[in-house]
């Protein structure tokens, strides 16, 4: 998982809100000429063409408008709200709730993402599940060489539960992030496994930031932290010959 940080919503979903602003009933995810298209790409600009849960590269034709707190959880507490004649608070089209995540509408459904996460929301909210949106989120879990993601803390529960929820250790998504470390060098597997640091950290500072398209690269986080371990295993070695 990879910090997302919220900017400011589209133009598109500020100007959808103000045409709608006398027709209330209307201001619902996909109600009342929602601009879908305009909102996915501005998602995934914000994210640098990265699935929210998974890291995969995404674009327009392979992602759809994921909604953090799940659409229909903020619908119904809405429901209640407007029941007990208190304000909507219209968290289902809130800019702050929505990610563009791996697949397309329509598509074949992964066993693992978002489509697996669907209307999971833990009952203490974001203190049971690693959200994307939510600092420090990188931090709580680890990569081993095979694709393995684990907790990196054996004591938090949200994130092993956020872990098993989103299916993040599906063979199919562990088996994509094993050959990018092969791809890269990091692997025992690689046919030219990297032996330079001073090209490990190039790769790492590259990887801090978007390329030339302004996406991120695919699978970075795990990318880095694989880096890092090889980094250090690699100084180690000198070290010891210097000494």
């Amino acid at each position: 998982m990879k910090r997302i940080q919220k900017g400011r919503e589209c133009p598109e979903l500020e100007g959808w809100r103000a045409r709608n602003a006398a027709a209330p009933q209307n201001l619902v995810y996909g109600g009342g000429g929602f601009p879908n298209p305009e909102v996915l790409a501005a998602l995934l600009r914000e994210q640098g063409y990265l699935c929210g849960y998974t890291l995969k590269l995404i674009d327009e034709t392979s992602a759809h408008i994921e909604h953090v707190k799940p659409q229909t959880l903020c619908r119904r507490e809405d429901d209640a709200l407007e029941a007990a004649q208190q304000v909507r608070e219209r968290f289902d089209v809130a800019w702050g709730n929505m990610v563009a995540c791996f697949p397309a509408p329509g598509a074949p459904r992964p066993e693992y993402g978002a489509v697996k996460k669907d209307d999971w929301w833990p009952k203490n909210g974001l203190d049971g599940f690693v959200s994307p949106l939510v600092d420090g989120c990188e931090a709580r879990f680890r990569f081993e060489l095979n694709g393995e993601i684990k907790v990196a803390d054996d004591a938090d529960v949200a994130a092993r539960e956020t872990i098993e929820k989103i299916r993040l250790n599906d063979e199919r998504l562990q088996e994509l992030r094993r050959r990018a470390f092969i791809e890269m060098g990091l692997h025992p597997k690689s046919e030219r496994p990297l032996s330079s640091p001073a090209k490990i950290n190039q790769l790492l500072a590259a990887w801090r930031h978007r390329d030339k398209n302004r996406k991120f690269k695919e699978f970075c986080v795990p990318l880095r932290e694989v880096a890092l371990r090889r980094l250090a295993m690699l100084q180690g070695r000198m070290a010891r010959v210097v000494e």
